[in-house]
């Protein structure tokens, strides 16, 4: 099978295990066979709140570009993009941590090719947020960021008003 992305070709050879370095670190990208979309399991927003209510052990990693995350991102969850998480995870995190991989929503395969790059590179436990900082958002839930100070509060609205 042959994936041609910005004008490269990745090959999947079945006869051989994919290796760390058979990412494309400079995109996101991964070697992989199957849907990979389903690969890994999931959490859906209200499964990810009770286990941050609960104070479980896990890191809940956003594969997005830094950017992104700067605007906006579930309180707790550290940034490592996906075309750097092989580079990057192991520095910051163990490999038999649980971790909770998110990115856009619930059609952004990030999360899927961050999980698998995780997995291949060794990591033990890993899931993902499949619906993201959209069903994060659309669940009610709060989000920190730099993008959160631009939006006038309801509160700070009917105190200028007053």
């Amino acid at each position: 099978m042959t994936i041609s992305c910005q004008g490269e070709d990745y090959r999947w050879y079945r006869d051989r295990a994919v290796r760390s370095r058979d990412f494309n670190t400079m995109s996101e990208v991964a070697i992989f066979a199957g849907p990979v979309m389903d690969m890994y399991p999931a959490v859906t927003a209200s499964e990810l709140k009770i286990l941050v209510e609960r104070g479980e052990n896990f890191v809940l990693v956003d594969v997005r570009d830094g950017d992104s995350f700067e605007k906006e991102h579930i309180p707790g969850s550290i940034n490592i993009p996906v075309a750097r998480l092989e580079l990057d995870s192991p520095k910051i995190m163990g490999m038999d941590e649980l971790v909770i991989v998110y990115s856009v929503g619930p059609l952004c395969g990030a999360n899927a090719v961050g999980a698998d790059k995780l997995v291949t590179i060794g990591y033990k436990h890993v899931m993902r947020f499949r619906g993201g900082i959209e069903e994060w958002k659309n669940s009610g839930y709060r989000v920190d960021g730099r993008g959160m100070a631009d939006e006038p509060s309801a509160e700070g609205a009917v105190g200028e008003a007053a």
